[in-house]
């Protein structure tokens, strides 16, 4: 018997799993294969973490807040919200994510004014995004001209751009600036087309729209703004300027200040939770806004599509656009962050409930939203105190819970705190019960600098550094994190980190890597798989070790992937499983644990295992082998340097395959074993290890067919 070593390194074909190949490494959403010039650079893992530094930017400002969503598969735009409260005006970064490299590009900004004075305080940031392609259209020169087409009823605004020939905006080559909407059928280019497009063109339009809510030292000149008419093309290196609207006309690119009553009585305004912020084909009559306002303790609702009135760029809501629930009280405090998020979840009893969730200080609270009607004073549907994992006698509490962001890939929520006062925060389901604790801490204290003046030794790492304000929003299983700090090089930054592709999430998420088919020509049993990984990233002193990954073994339901999966132990050992023509591998990676470190790197993997040949400890001798008396033996050739394990016969029909008898040392069920050290006197066979060249094993069988071509196979048991 030998030993196979069987290599698969992390290179050849991917897909992904939803799309599965057994021939091919099959992939979740979040999992790439990287290649590289160097060795270690051709791996699979979760997606590497991304860093952006935005005070190294051509326009550096310092951001709190941060929104965004996925343009296309490859491609999320990140949103960040200067953090100021000077002035009327706020500046908004805008980044696009490439998921296919992990890496931030950063597109330029542009800056909101804000239609009241005094000094504003953001409590709310959201970036809502639209597509519109109802009906189709012709295009001569800057006039396009639509059939069946909604431009006024569907509340679009001037600046929003528009590409012809596609519905899908990820196809369009060209894109023009609307510059005037005429009526539902008329609408106005900033620039001409160079060829005239026919009638029954297909169309797409895509606008953004900013919402900013804010708190005012004048308290009825805050509450909701939002900027419309905005386009990507807008955020540039030396920024667009969003004008207060000053008049009554709707829909230009101007910032609207939507007011719940003519004096603003939402005057403490929490959050701006937005119910779907991205809304493809879009009828552009209703998208909710839900802000908490934490004086009052009571919910407001805006529909920020309403058509109502404007005076002097205010549009003060009617009752169908506008409501707000009765008082009904929190523990805590209601932090002044962007803290509210609209999610179903599929865990806990907000299972299947769209839900506004928010934080106090002290809490995780639950509004079913079908409970957020017009003075109700029971809106509130459960709430849940902080409790570490491990509870207060591991670890305790921050009382500091500051702004919450949610992960559909995983169904998870990341419980985020202000950093001056706690030194981690939390990645964590809905607790059920009062007892329950809060699944993982994450982003825990990390006293370093990493801008690009940093020690280029040092691997940039997520944690909060800086015990300072961190704000979050997840696209797709990746959460993008903005970390606050001062203006100095290192201390601001813009991380994508992979938080979703967890182990413990993976019989869901089905966040893992499995591997083709590995066939196992010959075999006898499997012995053990070495996982090969980098292990550290960085240069002394600042290495910084990789996460753990672990395995998982299949045999059967390869090719249609309907196979269970068994786990594999630590030390990688399979010697208890038998010998099969082909086995499957899947692999999952830690991402949270009590320190939080860089996702696994998988190169590849050994699998070793045992074929069915003369095992390598001895080899066959035909001076003391008998057709005659139908006698096998073997030279004992090489020591195994301890007692000798039990040995197996097995006879085999060489001309059929089929099996004529199993046999071992152990038990002798079928023949007689003996052993010889001096190469004539033939004794009772012994478990001693070699002792000289001249020591010899033979096995007799009890009874064997004539006239039978035999195999004879010497193996261990």
């Amino acid at each position: 018997m030998a030993r196979i070593a069987v290599d698969q390194l992390a290179t050849g074909a991917t897909t992904l799993i939803t799309s599965y190949d057994s021939t091919k490494w099959n992939l979740g959403s979040v999992i790439k294969r990287y290649t590289g010039s160097q060795s270690t650079d051709n791996f699979i893992g979760p997606m590497k973490i991304a860093q952006a530094k935005p005070f190294e930017e051509s326009t550096a400002f310092q951001s709190a807040f941060i929104d965004g969503f996925a343009w296309s598969s490859r491609y999320d735009w990140v949103f960040t919200l200067e953090n100021t409260t000077a002035g009327t005006t706020r500046r908004i970064s805008g980044y696009q994510y490439d998921r296919n490299n992990a890496s931030y590009a950063w597109k330029g900004f542009i800056t909101v004014t804000l239609n009241t004075a005094i000094t504003h305080t953001n409590s709310g940031f959201s970036v809502q995004y639209y597509t519109h392609m109802t009906g189709t259209v012709a295009v001569s020169g800057t006039t396009v001209t639509g059939t069946s087409t909604l431009f006024q009823t569907e509340r679009i605004a001037v600046g929003a751009r528009i590409g012809f020939g596609t519905t899908d905006p990820t196809a369009v080559t060209s894109w023009y600036v609307i510059s005037a909407i005429t009526n539902n059928t008329t609408l106005t280019l900033s620039t001409s087309l160079i060829t005239a497009i026919s009638a029954g063109s297909s169309y797409v339009i895509e606008e953004l729209r900013v919402t900013i809510v804010t708190t005012n030292s004048t308290v009825a000149n805050g509450g909701v703004f939002v900027a419309k008419g905005i386009n990507w093309d807008d955020f540039t290196p030396g920024g667009t300027t969003i004008s207060a609207s000053n008049a009554g006309t709707d829909n230009l690119k101007l910032t609207y200040w939507l007011a719940d009553a003519p004096t603003v009585t939402n005057t403490t305004a929490r959050c701006a939770a937005i119910d779907g912020k991205t809304q493809s084909s879009f009828n552009g009559l209703t998208h909710s806004l839900y802000v908490i306002d934490s004086t009052r303790a009571r919910v407001y609702y805006y529909n920020l599509r309403a058509n109502d009135t404007i005076s002097s760029g205010k549009m003060t809501l009617t009752a169908s656009n506008t409501l707000q629930t009765a008082t009904q009280s929190f523990t805590g405090t209601v932090a002044q962050a962007n803290n509210g998020i609209i999610v179903t979840t599929n865990h806990s009893s907000g299972s299947g409930v769209k839900s506004l969730y928010f934080t106090t200080t002290t809490r995780l609270y639950r509004a079913a939203l079908s409970n957020i009607t017009n003075g109700n004073a029971s809106w509130q549907s459960e709430n849940k105190a902080e409790t570490t994992p491990g509870g207060s006698g591991t670890l305790t509490a921050t009382s500091a819970l500051n702004t919450i962001d949610y992960d559909s890939v995983s169904d998870r929520f990341l419980l985020l705190t202000t950093g001056a006062s706690s030194v981690r925060s939390y990645y964590t389901r809905n607790p059920v019960n009062s007892g329950d604790q809060f699944d993982y801490t994450f982003m825990n204290n990390f006293l370093v600098f990493d801008g690009s003046t940093a020690d280029p030794r040092l691997v940039p790492l997520p944690y909060n550094n800086l015990a300072t304000n961190i704000f979050s929003v997840t696209i797709n299983g990746i959460t993008h994190l903005y970390r606050i700090g001062t203006a100095a090089v290192g201390q601001v930054a813009l991380f994508a980190i992979p938080i979703s592709t967890h182990w413990a999430f993976a019989s869901t998420t089905n966040q893992v890597a499995i591997s083709p088919v590995i066939n196992t020509v010959n075999i006898n049993k499997y012995y053990r798989l070495i996982i090969n990984q980098v292990r550290t990233l960085g240069q002394d002193p600042f290495t910084v070790p990789t996460n753990a990954i672990r395995a998982y073994y299949r045999t059967s339901g390869i090719s249609d992937n309907s196979g269970s999966w068994t786990l594999i132990d630590s030390t990688g050992d399979l010697s208890s499983v038998a010998g099969t023509s082909q086995i499957q591998l899947r692999f999952e990676f830690q991402m949270l644990g009590n320190s939080f470190g860089i996702p696994a790197r998988l190169l590849g993997f050994t699998l070793l295992y045992d074929d069915l040949s003369t095992d390598s400890h001895y080899e066959p001798s035909i001076t003391y082998s008998s057709t005659t008396s139908k006698i096998f033996a073997w030279r004992f050739s090489t020591a195994f340097g301890t007692t000798v394990p039990t040995l197996r016969v097995r006879l085999f029909d060489a001309s059929t395959g089929g099996s004529l008898l199993d046999d071992t040392t152990t038990s002798s069920a079928y023949g007689t074993f003996q052993k010889t050290t001096d190469g004539v006197t033939w004794g009772t066979y012994s478990t001693t290890d070699k002792g000289n060249d001249n020591t010899y094993i033979r096995y007799t069988p009890t009874s064997l067919a004539d006239n039978i071509r035999v195999r004879a196979l010497l193996t261990l048991n």
